[in-house]
């Protein structure tokens, strides 16, 4: 099975050890008062991030080459001062894991 990564990019380009670039998806819909649907917002992106051209014209280059890893989503739901904690958390995770 092949593991979904940013872009569709390689998976070679979408590894921690490697990646220049950390993408955290945090679902979150807790404050919606309205109408629900923020916590899809991630998956929308993921999805829609593989029909996209991966040119940059501001840098002239294809970002992706430097690598971009996709983190497990921050599902924490329980209050938003929980949710920022965890993504908090989350990230100082992974930067003990990388040398970002």
């Amino acid at each position: 099975m092949k593991t979904k990564t940013y872009a569709g990019i390689p998976e070679e380009l979408a590894k921690l050890e490697t990646a220049k670039i950390v993408l955290i998806p945090v679902p979150y819909d807790g404050t919606s008062t309205w109408q629900k649907g923020a916590d899809k917002g991630p998956d929308a992106f993921l999805d829609a991030s593989e029909n996209m051209e991966l040119y940059d014209i501001e840098t002239g280059s294809e970002v992706y080459q430097q690598g971009v890893f996709l983190a497990d989503a921050v599902t924490e739901n329980s209050s938003p001062e929980a949710m920022v904690e965890a993504v908090h958390q989350a990230t100082k995770n992974t930067l003990k894991r990388t040398n970002l």
